[in-house]
């Protein structure tokens, strides 16, 4: 018999983050999402609930049990209130699962500060010439006594202008495509390192931005797995914040939807509320529908991690579909609201604009398609 209950402490996590969403969040969504400024506060709240610990070890502040259902609960239930806020469980997550490849001396440095939420640190893989096709980058790794240098840029970093420190991906000379390619712990106030900000539409306090590397010495203790192999281990964990992004997205798209259907209840026109026109009520009808099923492929994708089985086109199909589904049902929460929609006085405009982020982040749909085809391709038939 199949179950797609939550368990009770899942179910519980929800019920106290949606809460936190209704009560923190949302009430101050569209001042935090305004400002260039990270809410470090609020992150330390976020912190103090535990949520920015799930799976890590004890000792470092975590949970101690890896359950990335979890992890995808408390990005949807964040994202009802804040969907900027609510990619920091993702952001740590990720991160995280990669420092606890690194030494000691690195992971004692930044897990536990991480997990309290007192600092941040970057991703930074993409460059200006190598985005979606992310093991063309470019930025060297030259082996000095007692570690390297590195050398190059990279571009459209979310976190860069909060961070403490980064992860870094480069290659060693004359390596290409993902051979030879290592990950790095970089402290972004080490000397050669200089951070442009760059202005986006949307996801503003996210700190997007570039980050150019002047000859940086890295020491040998701040190399993240082995030596040429950063680029597997970077691609096996965005299985899983792909997954966890697409529930983001449809977090935010829930809160909308729900915003419209109390706004059509309430707005009458020709003596009737919007709500007994059928163009409104299969508007919302359509889009819960969308927004349901692609809720399901996210949280199989997580469900196939938590059981250590095959999960990549699933996080694939969750990755494009997601963003697509959640873009859509705010557009039309915002067209129910008529010109009110588009006001800057009211949410819809601001989520509109802060989910268009993750139509490209960690990958566009396109590339997303291509690894779903691939394995159509290989087996022959739609394995799920």
């Amino acid at each position: 018999m199949l179950d797609f209950d939550f368990s009770d402490e899942q179910q519980q996590l929800r019920e106290t983050l949606a809460e936190f969403s209704a009560k923190e969040l949302l009430p101050n969504y569209l001042q935090t999402s305004a400002s260039y400024d990270f809410p470090f506060p609020v992150l330390k709240k976020l912190g103090d609930l535990g949520i920015l610990g799930i799976g890590f070890p004890e000792e470092f502040g975590g949970t101690g049990e890896d359950d990335p259902v979890l992890l995808g609960i408390a990005a949807e239930t964040l994202a009802y209130g804040d969907v900027n806020l609510a990619s920091a469980p993702i952001q740590v997550g990720l991160v995280g699962a990669q420092l606890l490849h690194g030494t000691r001396e690195v992971q004692e440095r930044y897990l536990p500060p991480m997990i309290a939420g007192e600092i941040n640190l970057a991703i930074a893989l993409t460059e200006p010439g190598s985005g979606s096709d992310a093991s063309a980058l470019r930025t060297s790794a030259k082996r000095v006594p007692g570690g390297w240098l590195l050398n190059g840029e990279k571009s459209a970093i979310s976190w860069t202008m909060s961070a403490t420190a980064a992860l870094v991906y480069a290659r060693e000379p004359g390596s290409s495509k993902s051979k030879g390619v290592s990950c790095f712990v970089v402290d972004l106030a080490s000397e050669g390192v200089s951070l442009r900000h760059m202005i986006g539409m949307g996801c503003l306090p996210l700190g997007w931005g570039a980050i150019h590397f002047d000859d940086v010495f890295v020491p040998d203790t701040h190399l993240i797995g082995d030596e040429g192999r950063g680029f597997q281990v970077a691609m096996n964990h965005f299985d899983f914040s792909r997954a966890a992004l697409g529930l983001l997205c449809l977090g935010a798209a829930e809160q909308s939807l729900a915003e419209a259907a109390v706004y059509a209840a309430q707005r009458e026109t020709f003596g009737k509320p919007l709500t007994d026109y059928q163009g409104v009520s299969h508007q919302l009808a359509e889009h819960a529908t969308y927004i349901e099923g692609a809720r399901w492929v996210c949280y199989r994708s997580l469900w196939l991690r938590q059981q250590n089985r095959s999960h990549t086109s699933l996080a694939s199909m969750s990755k494009w579909w997601g963003p697509v589904v959640a873009k859509d049902a705010i557009e039309s929460a915002m067209r129910i609201h008529g010109n009110l929609g588009y006001s800057a006085e009211f949410p819809l405009q601001q989520r509109y604009r802060d989910v268009m982020a993750y139509l490209v982040a960690d990958g566009t749909a396109e590339v997303q398609k291509n690894i779903i085809a691939k394995e159509i391709f290989a087996k022959g038939t739609v394995s799920l």
